[in-house]
Protein backbone atom coordinates (compact mmCIF):
# COMPACT_ATOMS: atom_id res chain seq x y z
CA UNK A 1 0.00 0.00 0.00
CA UNK A 2 2.97 2.53 0.81
CA UNK A 3 4.64 1.89 -3.06
CA UNK A 4 0.86 2.18 -4.80
CA UNK A 5 0.74 5.44 -2.87
CA UNK A 6 4.25 6.57 -3.91
CA UNK A 7 3.64 5.43 -7.36
CA UNK A 8 0.27 7.30 -7.98
CA UNK A 9 2.14 10.92 -7.07
CA UNK A 10 4.81 10.13 -8.82
CA UNK A 11 3.38 9.74 -12.20
CA UNK A 12 0.88 12.57 -11.51
CA UNK A 13 0.99 15.11 -14.50
CA UNK A 14 1.65 18.59 -12.59
CA UNK A 15 4.76 16.75 -11.36
CA UNK A 16 5.97 16.39 -14.95
CA UNK A 17 4.25 19.38 -16.54
CA UNK A 18 7.54 21.46 -16.39
CA UNK A 19 9.96 18.52 -16.98
CA UNK A 20 11.16 19.60 -20.43
CA UNK A 21 13.86 16.70 -21.08
CA UNK A 22 10.40 14.39 -20.69
CA UNK A 23 8.31 15.72 -23.11
CA UNK A 24 10.08 16.02 -26.21
CA UNK A 25 9.54 13.22 -28.86
CA UNK A 26 12.77 10.63 -29.26
CA UNK A 27 13.22 11.63 -32.63
CA UNK A 28 12.75 15.48 -33.97
CA UNK A 29 13.81 17.40 -36.63
CA UNK A 30 14.88 21.56 -36.38
CA UNK A 31 12.90 24.06 -37.07
CA UNK A 32 14.73 24.92 -39.94
CA UNK A 33 13.88 21.64 -41.41
CA UNK A 34 10.57 21.91 -40.73
CA UNK A 35 10.19 25.00 -42.57
CA UNK A 36 12.34 23.52 -45.60
CA UNK A 37 9.48 20.97 -45.86
CA UNK A 38 6.89 22.59 -45.41
CA UNK A 39 7.97 24.95 -48.34
CA UNK A 40 8.06 22.22 -51.11
CA UNK A 41 4.54 20.76 -49.97
CA UNK A 42 2.74 22.11 -52.76
CA UNK A 43 5.58 22.32 -55.23
CA UNK A 44 5.46 26.13 -54.94
CA UNK A 45 8.60 26.53 -52.48
CA UNK A 46 9.73 29.58 -51.11
CA UNK A 47 7.16 30.52 -48.17
CA UNK A 48 6.31 28.48 -44.82
CA UNK A 49 2.61 29.61 -45.60
CA UNK A 50 1.79 26.88 -48.33
CA UNK A 51 0.10 24.13 -45.84
CA UNK A 52 -3.06 26.37 -45.75
CA UNK A 53 -1.88 29.27 -44.75
CA UNK A 54 -0.15 27.98 -41.36
CA UNK A 55 3.03 29.00 -39.72
CA UNK A 56 4.26 26.85 -36.95
CA UNK A 57 6.06 28.78 -34.99
CA UNK A 58 9.03 28.19 -32.69
CA UNK A 59 7.33 24.51 -31.45
CA UNK A 60 8.46 25.07 -27.95
CA UNK A 61 5.40 26.09 -25.81
CA UNK A 62 2.82 24.42 -29.00
CA UNK A 63 3.08 22.32 -31.83
CA UNK A 64 1.13 22.47 -35.18
CA UNK A 65 0.31 18.58 -35.84
CA UNK A 66 -1.95 19.05 -39.18
CA UNK A 67 -4.05 21.15 -41.13
CA UNK A 68 -7.08 20.75 -42.82
CA UNK A 69 -8.90 22.78 -45.36
CA UNK A 70 -12.02 21.25 -44.96
CA UNK A 71 -14.87 19.36 -47.79
CA UNK A 72 -12.79 15.95 -46.72
CA UNK A 73 -10.04 17.55 -48.30
CA UNK A 74 -6.32 15.66 -47.38
CA UNK A 75 -4.85 16.54 -44.72
CA UNK A 76 -1.79 17.58 -44.28
CA UNK A 77 0.96 16.83 -41.34
CA UNK A 78 3.28 19.45 -40.26
CA UNK A 79 5.07 17.49 -37.33
CA UNK A 80 4.99 14.09 -36.09
CA UNK A 81 2.62 14.20 -32.77
CA UNK A 82 4.81 14.40 -29.03
CA UNK A 83 4.72 11.02 -27.10
CA UNK A 84 4.90 12.78 -23.29
CA UNK A 85 6.78 10.82 -21.17
CA UNK A 86 7.23 10.44 -17.24
CA UNK A 87 9.81 9.56 -15.00
CA UNK A 88 8.66 6.47 -12.64
CA UNK A 89 10.64 5.35 -9.39
CA UNK A 90 9.49 1.94 -7.73
CA UNK A 91 9.05 2.05 -4.28
CA UNK A 92 9.85 -1.06 -1.96
CA UNK A 93 9.01 -3.33 -4.08
CA UNK A 94 8.85 -4.20 -8.04
CA UNK A 95 5.52 -3.40 -9.90
CA UNK A 96 4.43 -3.78 -13.57
CA UNK A 97 5.62 -0.79 -15.78
CA UNK A 98 3.33 -1.48 -18.95
CA UNK A 99 4.40 -4.93 -20.04
CA UNK A 100 7.93 -4.50 -18.19
CA UNK A 101 8.21 -4.93 -14.54
CA UNK A 102 10.46 -2.21 -12.86
CA UNK A 103 12.73 -2.97 -9.90
CA UNK A 104 12.55 -2.24 -6.65
CA UNK A 105 14.01 1.35 -6.11
CA UNK A 106 14.65 1.36 -10.03
CA UNK A 107 13.90 4.48 -12.24
CA UNK A 108 12.48 4.64 -15.85
CA UNK A 109 10.41 6.61 -17.63
CA UNK A 110 6.77 5.62 -19.43
CA UNK A 111 4.16 7.03 -21.25
CA UNK A 112 2.23 9.89 -19.51
CA UNK A 113 -0.97 8.28 -20.35
CA UNK A 114 -3.91 9.41 -22.38
CA UNK A 115 -4.15 12.61 -23.56
CA UNK A 116 -7.42 15.15 -23.98
CA UNK A 117 -8.78 16.50 -27.18
CA UNK A 118 -10.36 19.98 -26.75
CA UNK A 119 -12.25 21.51 -29.75
CA UNK A 120 -12.87 24.89 -30.53
CA UNK A 121 -15.14 26.47 -33.07
CA UNK A 122 -13.85 29.92 -34.45
CA UNK A 123 -16.84 31.83 -35.38
CA UNK A 124 -20.12 31.43 -36.70
CA UNK A 125 -23.56 31.63 -35.14
CA UNK A 126 -22.62 32.31 -31.89
CA UNK A 127 -20.76 35.39 -33.31
CA UNK A 128 -16.96 36.50 -33.07
CA UNK A 129 -16.32 34.19 -30.42
CA UNK A 130 -14.10 31.04 -29.94
CA UNK A 131 -15.94 28.58 -28.33
CA UNK A 132 -14.71 27.67 -25.66
CA UNK A 133 -12.99 30.74 -25.09
CA UNK A 134 -10.69 29.24 -22.78
CA UNK A 135 -9.76 25.44 -21.81
CA UNK A 136 -7.71 23.75 -19.39
CA UNK A 137 -5.09 21.58 -20.94
CA UNK A 138 -2.00 19.53 -19.72
CA UNK A 139 1.11 18.41 -21.23
CA UNK A 140 0.43 16.80 -24.23
CA UNK A 141 -2.98 17.99 -24.85
CA UNK A 142 -4.88 18.44 -27.96
CA UNK A 143 -6.47 21.77 -29.17
CA UNK A 144 -8.34 21.38 -32.75
CA UNK A 145 -9.73 24.74 -33.89
CA UNK A 146 -12.45 24.66 -36.69
CA UNK A 147 -13.11 27.78 -38.51
CA UNK A 148 -16.83 28.28 -38.94
CA UNK A 149 -18.04 31.39 -41.10
CA UNK A 150 -16.78 33.73 -42.47
CA UNK A 151 -12.65 33.90 -42.45
CA UNK A 152 -10.85 33.60 -39.26
CA UNK A 153 -7.46 32.71 -37.85
CA UNK A 154 -6.37 31.55 -34.56
CA UNK A 155 -3.17 33.70 -33.58
CA UNK A 156 -0.79 33.32 -31.01
CA UNK A 157 -0.67 36.82 -29.25
CA UNK A 158 1.13 37.73 -25.97
CA UNK A 159 -1.22 39.07 -22.81
CA UNK A 160 0.32 42.41 -22.84
CA UNK A 161 -1.02 42.81 -26.99
CA UNK A 162 -3.26 40.79 -27.06
CA UNK A 163 -4.27 41.78 -30.63
CA UNK A 164 -0.91 41.34 -32.43
CA UNK A 165 0.87 38.63 -33.39
CA UNK A 166 3.63 36.84 -30.77
CA UNK A 167 7.12 36.99 -32.37
CA UNK A 168 8.03 33.35 -32.72
CA UNK A 169 4.04 32.30 -31.80
CA UNK A 170 1.92 30.11 -34.43
CA UNK A 171 -0.76 31.48 -36.75
CA UNK A 172 -3.36 29.24 -38.29
CA UNK A 173 -3.41 31.73 -41.61
CA UNK A 174 -7.16 32.57 -42.81
CA UNK A 175 -9.02 30.11 -42.62
CA UNK A 176 -12.26 30.65 -45.29
CA UNK A 177 -15.23 29.15 -44.70
CA UNK A 178 -18.46 31.56 -46.68
CA UNK A 179 -21.27 30.77 -44.66
CA UNK A 180 -20.28 27.52 -43.64
CA UNK A 181 -20.68 26.09 -47.17
CA UNK A 182 -17.62 24.24 -46.14
CA UNK A 183 -18.18 21.41 -44.64
CA UNK A 184 -16.56 19.27 -42.74
CA UNK A 185 -15.30 23.02 -41.93
CA UNK A 186 -11.30 23.77 -42.31
CA UNK A 187 -9.51 22.43 -38.86
CA UNK A 188 -5.76 23.02 -37.55
CA UNK A 189 -4.65 20.89 -34.89
CA UNK A 190 -1.50 21.63 -32.27
CA UNK A 191 -0.34 20.22 -29.53
CA UNK A 192 0.33 22.08 -26.29
CA UNK A 193 3.40 21.36 -24.46
CA UNK A 194 3.80 23.63 -21.65
CA UNK A 195 0.90 24.58 -18.27
CA UNK A 196 1.72 28.34 -18.65
CA UNK A 197 -0.97 30.27 -20.07
CA UNK A 198 -1.01 30.88 -23.84
CA UNK A 199 -3.04 33.55 -25.88
CA UNK A 200 -4.40 33.81 -29.18
CA UNK A 201 -6.95 36.38 -31.42
CA UNK A 202 -8.29 36.29 -34.61
CA UNK A 203 -6.57 38.56 -36.79
CA UNK A 204 -9.58 39.38 -39.70
CA UNK A 205 -9.47 43.35 -39.41
CA UNK A 206 -11.54 44.60 -36.69
CA UNK A 207 -12.50 41.04 -35.00
CA UNK A 208 -10.20 41.47 -32.47
CA UNK A 209 -11.49 44.82 -30.96
CA UNK A 210 -14.63 43.45 -30.32
CA UNK A 211 -13.24 40.35 -27.73
CA UNK A 212 -12.69 37.88 -30.51
CA UNK A 213 -10.07 36.07 -28.50
CA UNK A 214 -8.83 32.93 -26.78
CA UNK A 215 -6.72 31.53 -23.95
CA UNK A 216 -5.19 27.78 -22.45
CA UNK A 217 -4.49 27.76 -19.32
CA UNK A 218 -5.41 31.37 -18.12
CA UNK A 219 -4.70 32.07 -14.03
CA UNK A 220 -6.54 34.49 -11.91
CA UNK A 221 -4.29 36.58 -12.20
CA UNK A 222 -4.66 36.50 -15.93
CA UNK A 223 -7.41 35.94 -16.79
CA UNK A 224 -9.16 34.94 -20.45
CA UNK A 225 -11.64 38.11 -19.04
CA UNK A 226 -8.94 40.44 -18.53
CA UNK A 227 -7.46 40.19 -21.68
CA UNK A 228 -10.57 40.33 -23.84
CA UNK A 229 -10.65 43.48 -22.00
CA UNK A 230 -7.38 44.39 -22.78
CA UNK A 231 -7.98 43.35 -26.29
CA UNK A 232 -11.24 45.61 -26.68
CA UNK A 233 -9.49 48.71 -24.83
CA UNK A 234 -6.25 48.91 -26.73
CA UNK A 235 -7.86 48.10 -30.59
CA UNK A 236 -11.76 48.69 -29.81
CA UNK A 237 -13.11 51.48 -31.90
CA UNK A 238 -16.27 53.66 -31.46
CA UNK A 239 -17.58 54.27 -27.93
CA UNK A 240 -17.56 51.82 -25.34
CA UNK A 241 -18.43 51.58 -21.84
CA UNK A 242 -16.49 50.42 -18.55
CA UNK A 243 -17.65 47.55 -18.96
CA UNK A 244 -16.19 46.55 -22.36
CA UNK A 245 -12.94 48.59 -21.72
CA UNK A 246 -13.24 50.51 -24.40
CA UNK A 247 -15.23 53.75 -23.20
CA UNK A 248 -13.96 57.28 -23.62
CA UNK A 249 -13.22 59.66 -21.17
CA UNK A 250 -16.88 60.97 -20.75
CA UNK A 251 -18.33 58.07 -20.57
CA UNK A 252 -15.88 57.03 -17.48
CA UNK A 253 -16.60 60.02 -15.41
CA UNK A 254 -16.38 59.47 -12.03
CA UNK A 255 -20.21 59.82 -10.38
CA UNK A 256 -19.94 59.89 -6.70
CA UNK A 257 -18.69 57.31 -4.34
CA UNK A 258 -22.36 56.37 -3.54
CA UNK A 259 -25.35 57.33 -5.33
CA UNK A 260 -28.80 55.93 -5.89
CA UNK A 261 -31.12 56.26 -9.32
CA UNK A 262 -34.20 55.25 -11.12
CA UNK A 263 -33.13 53.20 -14.29
CA UNK A 264 -35.00 54.30 -17.09
CA UNK A 265 -37.47 51.95 -18.76
CA UNK A 266 -39.81 51.37 -21.02
CA UNK A 267 -43.64 51.85 -20.25
CA UNK A 268 -43.96 48.19 -20.63
CA UNK A 269 -41.30 47.14 -18.34
CA UNK A 270 -40.96 46.89 -14.50
CA UNK A 271 -39.21 50.00 -13.68
CA UNK A 272 -35.94 49.22 -11.65
CA UNK A 273 -33.37 50.92 -9.13
CA UNK A 274 -29.38 50.65 -9.30
CA UNK A 275 -27.12 52.48 -7.29
CA UNK A 276 -23.05 53.55 -8.36
CA UNK A 277 -20.61 51.98 -6.05
CA UNK A 278 -17.06 52.59 -6.86
CA UNK A 279 -17.45 53.10 -9.99
CA UNK A 280 -19.89 50.43 -10.70
CA UNK A 281 -22.99 49.77 -11.28
CA UNK A 282 -25.06 47.66 -8.92
CA UNK A 283 -29.05 47.29 -10.42
CA UNK A 284 -31.95 45.31 -9.91
CA UNK A 285 -35.12 44.72 -11.74
CA UNK A 286 -38.27 42.45 -12.55
CA UNK A 287 -38.16 41.05 -15.75
CA UNK A 288 -40.98 38.18 -17.20
CA UNK A 289 -38.96 35.29 -18.93
CA UNK A 290 -40.14 36.60 -22.42
CA UNK A 291 -38.09 40.41 -22.17
CA UNK A 292 -34.67 38.55 -23.10
CA UNK A 293 -34.05 37.53 -26.46
CA UNK A 294 -33.63 33.18 -26.86
CA UNK A 295 -30.59 31.50 -26.51
CA UNK A 296 -30.19 31.24 -30.48
CA UNK A 297 -30.69 35.18 -30.77
CA UNK A 298 -28.02 35.73 -28.24
CA UNK A 299 -25.40 33.05 -29.37
CA UNK A 300 -23.82 30.48 -27.33
CA UNK A 301 -22.14 31.76 -24.15
CA UNK A 302 -24.05 35.29 -24.25
CA UNK A 303 -25.41 36.71 -21.17
CA UNK A 304 -29.19 37.98 -21.09
CA UNK A 305 -30.14 41.19 -22.25
CA UNK A 306 -31.93 43.23 -24.84
CA UNK A 307 -31.38 43.22 -28.00
CA UNK A 308 -29.07 46.14 -29.05
CA UNK A 309 -27.52 46.27 -25.72
CA UNK A 310 -23.78 46.48 -27.46
CA UNK A 311 -21.99 49.82 -28.54
CA UNK A 312 -22.74 49.78 -32.36
CA UNK A 313 -19.36 49.44 -33.33
CA UNK A 314 -19.23 45.81 -31.89
CA UNK A 315 -22.63 45.29 -34.03
CA UNK A 316 -20.54 45.08 -37.86
CA UNK A 317 -19.92 41.27 -38.90
CA UNK A 318 -17.81 39.88 -41.58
Amino acid sequence: MKYATALSVAVAPLAIAKAVNNVYPQKRTSHKQQLEELAGLDGLGGTINLAHGVSLGQATQIIVIWANPGNDAKTTTLHEQVTVTQTVTAGAEATAIGTDTLAAGATTTAAAGAIATHTVQVGGSAGLVFVPDQVKANVGDMVIFEFMSMNHTATQSTFAEPCKAMEGGMDSGFQANPNNTVSPPPKVAMQVMTTDPLWFYCKQKGHCGKGMTFSINPTAEKSQAIFQAAAIQQNGAGAGSAITGNATESAVAAPAATSTAAVAAPSDITQGTGTIQNGACVCAVQCSTGSFPVNAAQGIGAFGGFAGGIPESMMETV
